[in-house]
């Protein structure tokens, strides 16, 4: 929890998650639920390759094995339309408790553009209304994609170091 928190306010130094709306296509997303366990609940990372392909590297429950697919080539387009629809760029920073946790769930963001970045987590706390349904809407998207995968769209499997 203290690495997100030092890593948020490190990018609020940067300039980074800066509230002004990201223009463009994003380069990446990356999206990671965890508790105090070693690795993640849910891990989501979007990114083009050097030769283009749009690949989707996730892992799930805890699991250390990273599963890279080949992800629709319109996935970076559909995150950044609706991070601009749902007002992502809004975020805070970080979202605490109104009182000290020392366990429990942490999360963060980001979506990084070529000018800019959105970058928001949180321990114990999460973004409401339309914020919270913007970023269910990128990860549902991209479950959906993951649900719906076959053998022949993983690209490769390796271990998260």
């Amino acid at each position: 929890m203290k690495t997100i928190l030092a890593f948020s306010c490190l990018l609020s130094l940067l300039g980074c998650g800066s509230g002004k709306k990201p223009e463009g296509v994003p380069v990446s997303y990356e999206y990671r639920y965890n508790a105090t366990m070693a690795y993640y609940i849910t891990w989501y990372q979007v990114e083009k390759d050097s030769t283009g392909v749009v690949r989707l590297s996730y892992s799930k429950d805890h699991n250390p094995e990273i599963t890279v697919l080949k992800a629709p080539s319109d996935l970076l387009e559909f995150i950044g339309r609706t991070a601009a629809e749902y007002k992502l760029h809004k975020l805070k920073d970080h979202y605490l408790p109104p009182f000290e946790v020392l366990d429990g769930y942490g999360w963060g963001i980001s979506i990084v553009y070529p000018e800019d970045s959105i970058w928001s987590g949180g321990s114990n706390a999460w973004p409401g209304g339309k914020l919270a349904e913007g970023i269910n809407v990128i990860n549902s998207r991209i479950q959906s994609i993951i649900d719906a995968s076959t053998e022949a769209d993983i690209l490769e499997k390796k271990m998260h170091i």
